[in-house]
């Protein structure tokens, strides 16, 4: 960024704020007696055309904030301005870049004392001959107020840039080399890549299929459309396709998407990592329902749509899990805790985790659907953990939430495990490292003394299917007190699901407890195992294999199976 960006953006941000402040603080006493009023000169403008805001109602000298909302919902313009025997007016070009100024719905608010006006213009490549609507100020949508034309999902933080469905995509649209596309923009503010260019890079050796949208697509908001009969080429060729966009990279493998439909049908893809006001006010509020919450202002929403005709259909959920990775700029990097950090799906007005690491600076997801996503912080305290030796593994584990207190505000440390809950915790950590087999699910055992009601029912069925908990003669005892040596061997199973192998964790070399003899013989490799992958220790002399584990020891084993997962 030059000297002279920083400059603007010091400005815009100050003016922004002398804004709000006008907004706020003017008294009424300074209104005029004439109405606060707002027009804009056209409905419609070109770009590198001009347009005049202007409007009535504020006293000579007073101070009238003006702000401009793009289509994407960020802040396109702002200005103070001083009115002259009571008007105000100022006349403005739209960029003729079209990373500046996408086409779309924009929005003007004006503001003086507590009153305040809006108005829209539109941004487009064609003037209308002549407006059958008069008076719609949205001309050419048939959604009016809807800031997100052609989209059945408005006000997900993710608005689109083009009109309803677009034109249809030329087959040699884009540019491939190699197995590299690069995506036209349309006038109507889309890019396309055409049928014939993908399938020229399809044929490339290699994996993988990759789309270089540039970096200001994301602050935009502008779509990315392809074929939809491209994605059956991409599944038929077993080829990933990778979307790149300035620091953001989505690996998309063969048969993520399924989209069918007739030769002019498309997909349509919209990446925006702007934080919009919805989304801060979710995430806002959010906070001030759970303390334990902190943004980190790193957002990304993506919207999947299959266009047909005149129909617009959701693509939610998808066929093979995503792999997504942000990097991260060196001021998030500096300030995101990988301890604490974590990726949250913002649905509706609850945050439901979904997992992430962070290493050398960039942060990586596995998302299973699409739509808006906060890297957010978790910092969940006990009372009864302050200045305990297993704190930061309970922190660690919550925030991960692997691990949750009895309550809201205690964890009880000293408290007894059941094989249930241990084999819960054991399960979500497997689940949070995201290696565990899915086809292993149908060998799961039945056991007859856990019922298909249970919360434990689940993990318990996967943690028998890995082969890293068993029963006694068809029961698992659930509610019994798992024992040390017990654990011992569900760990060393579970470990391979981490990259841990003998002997590579803190202890070295094999230990010989003083207990040794009361040892299970079916449990003494795997104490052995445990203690040289320092995933547990005795007390410096004994093992105590038949005492039963504690939350603060289970949080602490736990969370030593995860290291190697997280550098």
């Amino acid at each position: 960024m030059t000297d002279r960006e920083r400059g603007m953006n010091a400005v815009k941000k100050y003016v922004a704020a002398v804004m709000l402040w006008i907004f706020a603080l003017s008294p009424a006493a300074g209104y005029a007696a004439a109405p606060f009023e707002l027009a804009v000169s056209a409905k419609e403008v070109l770009r590198g055309g001009t347009i005049t805001l202007s409007g009535t109602g504020a006293g000579s000298g007073a101070q009238v904030a003006l702000k401009i909302v793009s289509p994407a919902k960020t802040t396109f313009y702002v200005d103070v301005l001083t009115a002259a025997n009571g008007s105000y007016a100022k006349t403005l070009t739209i960029p003729s870049d079209p990373d500046l100024a996408p086409y779309g719905t924009y929005t003007v608010i004006a503001g003086y004392g507590s009153d305040s006006a809006q108005k829209t213009f539109a941004v487009v490549d064609k003037l209308a001959g002549g407006n059958e609507n008069p008076g719609n100020e949205n001309p050419g949508n048939e959604n009016p107020g809807n800031e997100n034309p052609g989209s059945n999902n408005p006000g997900n933080g993710n608005p689109g840039t083009a009109p309803a469905n677009g034109a249809a995509i030329p087959a040699g649209a884009g540019k491939a080399s190699g197995s590299v596309a690069q995506p036209e923009l349309t006038q109507d503010g889309r890019y396309i890549v055409g049928a014939d260019t993908l399938d020229a890079a399809i044929k490339q050796p290699g994996g993988s299929v990759t789309i270089e949208l540039p970096a200001a697509a994301l602050r935009s908001g502008t779509p990315l459309e392809l074929p939809a009969s491209s994605f059956k080429s991409l599944s038929d060729n077993n080829r990933e396709l990778v979307l790149s966009a300035g620091d953001v990279t989505i690996r998309l493998p063969a048969g993520a998407i399924s989209a069918s439909g007739d030769a002019q049908s498309k997909v349509r893809l919209t990446l925006n990592t702007s934080l919009t006001d919805d989304l801060q006010g979710r995430i806002d509020r959010l906070i001030r329902t759970d303390a334990s919450f902190k943004a980190t202002g790193v957002i990304l929403s993506v919207d999947i749509r299959l266009l047909s005709g005149s129909a617009s259909s959701d693509i939610h959920d998808l066929g093979k899990q995503a792999m997504v990775t942000i990097k991260l700029t060196a001021e998030q990097a500096a300030a995101i805790s990988r301890q604490t950090a974590g990726v949250y799906y913002l649905n509706g007005e609850q945050a439901e985790y979904v997992g992430g690491t962070v290493s050398d600076g960039i942060f990586t997801f596995k998302p299973k659907h699409f739509s808006t996503y906060a890297v957010l912080h978790y910092d969940k305290r006990f009372v009864d953990l302050s200045s305990h030796w297993s704190e930061p593994a309970v922190r660690s584990l919550a925030a991960k939430h692997i691990v949750t207190g009895v309550d809201a505000t205690h964890y009880e440390p000293s408290r007894s495990i059941t094989r249930a809950e241990f084999a819960t915790i054991l399960m979500r950590a497997v689940d949070w490292k995201g290696e565990a087999p899915t086809a292993a699910a149908g060998t799961a055992q039945s056991f007859k003394d856990v019922a298909a009601s249970q919360y434990y029912a689940e993990p318990v069925a996967m943690a028998s299917a890995l082969g890293i908990l068993s029963g006694y003669g068809g029961a698992f005892r659930p509610n019994d007190k798992i024992t040390r040596e017990e654990a011992a061997v569900a760990l060393v199973r579970a470990a391979k699901y981490f990259s841990l192998s003998g002997g590579s964790g803190a202890s070295a070399g094999k230990t010989v407890f003083a207990d040794q003899a009361d040892i299970s013989a079916w449990a003494t490799a795997a104490v052995e195992q445990a203690s040289t992958q320092g995933l547990m220790q005795g007390d410096g002399k004994r093992f105590n294999p038949n005492n039963p584990v504690v939350r603060a020891e289970a949080a602490a084993m736990i969370d030593r199976l995860l290291p190697v997962a997280t550098n």
